[in-house]
């Protein structure tokens, strides 16, 4: 016990730069106690622990250096669910393990912020695997969410529970900022719009976003590189809700759309086009992009100009990897709304020479 305590107290006091002398004089004992202390000659006495403790702001377990070995224990955890859940994407590979991991973990580690955003994330993805996102026609014609069918998802009611608990714990930064995306998500599409507002409104404006607010604490050539790079977050943003605004309004005329479509990749390329640094995720999107495109294009009966819509997702897409160019024929359509997946264009003799050429980029 004495050894771990030592160790921990002489790397408490290198993290907070402090010497043996101004660890002693806070604690009211000798420089020596200290020094003794941190050789594991002896250890401090019991009383003292939680002073020790408040004066390195950390917990008495970290002392005995339980707090290290616990958080090894739930990152590797947290990594082991992220990488299960990322398999599960699509496909229901191992859904039921994954969830079965998540939960005892919430026993072991009760309470845990990471191992409940875990959950909450999986739990999320479970429902999307599970059964799937419905949309119906509202009166206007317009594109809205199957609430009554969304709501019955157990998988998502937890869900928002846990990230309703967890999101007040997290700090600020990608991930708490993730999870706010997730739950606003899975309020709109079990009808719980009110609660959704509710978390925009808390959120700052565009002008108050990572990327600007980067610009203006910024100067000379790395004032620049921001400028670039708010420019391409902006473009990717533009182009993939130019295509959420025309699927939103479940338009029936799938050259119309396609047209849309084409308008979007459009504004990606000038972008890319001005000088930008390289961007392989807005490459990556607009490859994506061809594939809708391509589907709108064989659904309006256009089937040359939907083959020639695949040969571009493929050439874009090997720019970026291979990783990127072998699974589009399985993220055909890309975009799977109302009469998107049409079949039929797989029974054309050039998809599957389009699907092989994909396959050959291994």
């Amino acid at each position: 016990m004495s050894i771990e305590i030592g160790k921990q107290l002489r790397e408490l006091r290198t993290r907070d730069q402090r010497t043996q002398e101004e660890v002693a004089a806070a604690l009211g004992v000798t420089a020596q106690a200290v020094s003794r202390w941190e050789k594991a000659a002896c250890c401090p006495d019991i009383s003292m622990l939680p002073a020790i403790a408040n004066y390195f702001n950390v917990s008495i377990d970290r002392l005995f250096g339980y707090d290290v070995e616990r958080k090894a224990k739930i990152d590797a955890l947290c990594e082991k669910l992220a990488k299960m859940n990322r398999e599960n994407n699509g496909e229901d590979v191992s859904m039921s393990e994954c969830i079965r991991l998540a939960r005892e973990g919430m026993l072991e580690f009760p309470g845990n912020p990471q191992v409940m955003l875990a959950l909450a994330d999986i739990l999320y993805n479970a429902g999307y695997v599970r059964y799937g996102e419905y949309h119906l026609t509202d009166g206007e014609g317009y594109d809205v969410f199957d609430v009554e069918r969304h709501r019955k998802y157990a998988e998502w009611r937890e869900a928002i529970s846990l990230y309703e608990r967890v999101i007040p714990l997290l700090e600020d930064g990608d991930e708490k900022f993730g999870a706010v995306n997730l739950l606003a998500n899975l309020y709109a599409v079990t009808g719980e719009t009110e609660k959704a507002a509710k978390l925009a409104e808390r959120a700052p404006e565009m002008s108050g976003c990572r990327e600007f607010l980067r610009i203006g604490g910024l100067c000379g050539k790395k004032r620049s590189e921001a400028f670039e790079d708010a420019v391409i977050a902006l473009a990717q943003n533009l182009v993939q809700y130019t295509v959420y605004c025309e699927i939103s309004r479940n338009t029936d005329s799938p050259a119309a759309t396609a047209k849309t479509v084409a308008k979007a990749i459009e504004i990606g390329d000038a972008v890319l086009k001005i000088g930008c640094r390289e961007d392989m995720a807005l490459r990556a999107e607009l490859s994506r992009l061809e594939l809708f495109l391509a589907d709108r294009l064989w659904q309006s009966g256009d089937g040359d100009s939907a083959f020639e819509a695949l040969d571009s997702a493929l050439e874009r897409a090997k720019t970026v990897s291979e990783d990127c160019a072998r699974p589009l024929p399985e993220y055909f359509p890309w975009f799977c709304v109302k009469d998107a997946r049409h079949e039929s264009i797989k029974d054309d003799p050039r998809w599957l020479e389009w699907a092989e050429r994909c396959k050959a980029q291994a």
